[in-house]
């Protein structure tokens, strides 16, 4: 049995990969304690919250000189994890490297750190995207920094699944997105199903225009005309849905297009310009012709109705609890 810490990012990605990593791991012997920001605990009980970390005027001034962060270490020191796994967070990435804990980062936000040099620039993101992906060059070196100092660093994304899988610099190692195989239902088949973490007025506008269209998100009171909305924790709802839809369409979160790869459907992305993961997500996918991007409303969905792609499990990709139970 270990004792182990599992700190999430704050980011809507960083949210649906906790909570489905906490189901995963829910009946495990192991004492799993977790950490979280309020954007990313999702409503799951954590043992601690991070934005007290931060500071409330500058929160992206990233700093351990403060009394909370005194009082955070010295409650890791005294649970004293035999693990600790990161998603790219820093405090406890930093409490890990001094507390000489072993750590992995687990994360979809690091793909393109880990995707060798020759197929990104060929992709042509860093060309269209530059001014995004150097805006903070601070940040950029901190995250380098915490992989350099990690024992391990698990890109979370099914991209590593395609028989084309991009390659993987030598310190870094796929981890598979949770999800599930929704059944086959006549009661579940719509039309096209949307999946998001959050309510987007654009996305709806666009499945109005549509018959039997169905939208998951974690706001779900609101209603339309010619759309359903539901309850996206309603898992086996929502990939039950989804494995019987025509088409799905999402903003570019990871754990969205893995759902959309892993029940064989092909995705349609409405990119959140608004996180950079959404719109590295929205190229790699593209490029890899399992997806492709539009940029609103306007747009024809019926073109991609009959894109077809059939998924593929590696046998040397693991999720990240069976990646727990070889220690």
């Amino acid at each position: 049995m270990y004792k182990i810490l599992y700190a999430a990012g704050a980011s809507e990605s960083s949210k649906i990969q906790l909570s489905r990593f906490a189901t995963a791991v829910q009946d495990s012997s192991n004492i799993i304690k977790y950490a979280a920001y309020n954007k990313s605990s999702g409503g799951l009980p954590i043992d601690w919250s991070l934005d007290s970390l931060l500071n409330i005027f500058k929160p992206d001034h990233i700093s351990t000189d403060n009394d909370n962060f005194h009082i955070y270490f010295e409650q890791i020191k005294s649970f004293a994890p035999d693990l600790i796994i990161s998603d790219l967070e820093y405090f406890s990435s930093h409490i890990a490297n001094v507390l000489d804990i072993p750590l992995w980062q687990c994360s979809s936000s690091i793909i393109n750190l880990a995707i060798s040099h020759y197929e990104k620039y060929n992709l042509g993101l860093f060309k269209t995207y530059s001014y995004l992906l150097h805006n903070k060059p601070l940040h950029n070196q901190r995250i380098a920094n915490i992989i350099d100092n990690s024992n391990s660093n698990f890109v979370y994304s099914h991209l590593g699944d395609l028989d084309n899988a991009p390659k993987l610099k030598n310190n870094f190692e796929w981890i598979r997105p949770y999800f599930t195989t929704g059944k086959i239902s006549i009661p579940c088949k719509h039309n096209i199903v949307a999946g998001m973490s959050k309510n987007n007025k654009k996305i709806f506008a666009l499945l109005q225009k549509y018959q039997d269209c169905v939208a998951f998100s974690d706001f779900c009171d609101e209603r339309y005309a010619n759309l359903q909305l539901k309850d996206i924790r309603n898992q086996e709802e929502y990939f039950c849905n989804l494995r019987n839809s025509n088409l799905f369409v999402c903003e570019g979160q990871t754990s969205f297009l893995a759902d959309a790869y892993y029940n064989n459907k092909y995705s349609v992305v409405m990119t959140d310009f608004k996180d950079l993961e959404c719109i590295i997500n929205s190229m790699y996918s593209e490029h890899m012709k399992i997806s492709s991007s539009i940029y609103g409303s306007q747009e024809d969905l019926t073109r991609f109705v009959d894109n077809q792609i059939v998924s593929n499990q590696k046998d040397n990709i693991k999720f990240l609890h069976e990646k727990l139970e070889e220690l």
